[in-house]
């Protein structure tokens, strides 16, 4: 695991963490907000319909009046809701002295106005509350908002009710409220920002430790493992000097070679993952080394009888170590003339836009329909379900095709269309 790896696994855990907590804290916010939203109209709805039970003035006791106590739940559920969170009317005799309300009663035959109750409230005057009913009957709505002020309209037979409720104490504590919640995530999002950041460097660390313990036993185990291979070999070629060329060694010879092969890869990706040292970067003629790729694989592919074509644009550098660019076209060109389809064509393509280098792969492959295309670069995956074909899969070469380009913050990817496989590969010049 390379410096770029470690730093993308801590971005997505402190990502993770921090969208979580703010998932959560807005949950929690917005629940708390919409409860008190939720209490409050309801409080002021009691108000409303307390107000218009009592024909629009609770200024004098009236026992003929409705009570307050009639506007209570009406079942032990919302008895027991009202008197935990307090969502219906204060039942107190002080109610008519802290409620600030006025009310107009116009007349439905002439649409005049009756009669005004403006003694509970000082900042509305008679002129007022006239305005302020006309703008209830024209919004054609019974229950509304106007300004600070939260009306209900009531009909009867011969007139209409409208009783406005003062809300603006209501509406500065829902501000009050809102503001705290804001400033209390805002606050909560900084010090979980700092607090994961800090946090993941300690984290991942088990990962850390996990993938440099992977790294150092495939390194030692490919050395380890070169000196019996290299006794097996000398052994089997003794044999075949003194006893000749049989079936037997020459299968130990070749199972010999693909196993020191398969060792100097999982070296290779072992390093390739590994961080890049820029200070060993150089120009590189990106055109001349897809070219030579394309060139010293050419008669692999005539000898495969397969169609290999290539179009380059020419002139196209970008800083990397020598000979890597060259390498990762020979691998994604050697994978495609393994598995293209029999006397099919292999394309390679290289463009520039930008500072965006574009490398493409395409071989004819008209089996690809079925198969998962993202699993291509996992190591020793194996495309088809039987391993005793002549195509294997797709090997441990595009694992390490794929550490190659990450290791220039690259992107490469396989789509498969219409009966062509393409692999394309992404680098910034």
């Amino acid at each position: 695991m390379n410096q770029q790896s470690i730093r993308k696994l801590r971005r997505k855990f402190s990502l993770a963490a921090f969208l979580s907590f703010m998932s959560i804290m807005l949950l929690m916010g917005g629940m708390i907000f919409a409860f008190n939203l939720y209490t409050t109209n309801k409080q002021i709805h009691a108000t409303l319909d307390y107000i218009i039970a009592n024909d629009g003035d609770i200024s004098e006791a009236n026992h003929t009046a409705r009570s307050i106590e009639d506007f209570s739940a009406q079942n032990d559920f919302e008895r027991f809701f009202e008197e935990i969170f307090s969502t219906g009317l204060d039942n107190s005799p002080e109610l008519r002295f802290w409620t600030r309300y006025f009310s107009v009663r116009i007349s439905v035959e002439n649409d005049d106005i009756i009669w005004k109750n403006t003694g509970s409230i000082a900042a509305v005057t008679s002129e007022q509350a006239e305005n302020y009913a006309v703008q209830a009957l024209m919004s054609g709505k019974y229950f509304g908002t106007i300004d600070q002020f939260t009306y209900q309209i009531s009909e009867s037979e011969d007139s209409i009710l409208i009783v406005f409720v003062d809300c603006k104490q209501q509406n500065a504590v829902i501000r009050r409220l809102m503001s705290i919640i804001l400033g209390l995530i805002a606050v909560g999002a900084v010090g979980m920002l700092i607090l994961v950041m800090v946090l993941s460097k300690y984290m991942i660390k088990p990962e850390i430790r996990s993938a440099e313990r992977q790294k150092q036993f495939i390194t030692n185990a490919g050395h380890e493992l070169k000196t019996p291979l290299a006794v097996i070999r000398a052994n089997t070629e003794l044999d075949i000097m003194l006893n000749g060329e049989n079936e037997w060694n020459q299968s130990t010879l070749r199972q010999t070679e693909q196993m020191t092969k398969l060792i100097q890869d999982l070296v290779m990706i072992s390093r390739a993952e590994e961080s890049p040292q820029t200070e060993n970067f150089i120009e590189v003629d990106v055109s001349a080394s897809v070219r030579e790729a394309v060139e010293s694989l050419s008669p692999l592919a005539q000898q495969a009888e397969k169609n290999l074509t290539a179009d380059m644009e020419d002139g196209i550098v970008m800083k990397a170590q020598e000979g890597q660019i060259k390498q990762l076209a020979s691998l994604l060109i050697d994978n495609a003339i393994k598995y293209c389809d029999d006397k099919g064509t292999i394309h390679v393509s290289l463009s520039k836009k930008g500072k965006n280098i574009r490398l493409t792969v395409d071989n004819d492959y008209k089996d690809g329909a079925n198969v998962d295309c993202s699993r291509f670069f996992e190591r020793f995956y194996r495309a088809e379900e039987s391993h005793g074909g002549e195509k294997t899969g797709y090997g441990i070469g595009l694992s390490i095709a794929e550490s190659i380009v990450k290791r220039y913050k690259g992107t490469i990817h396989a789509t498969w269309n219409n009966g062509i496989i393409r692999f394309t590969c992404k680098l910034t010049a």
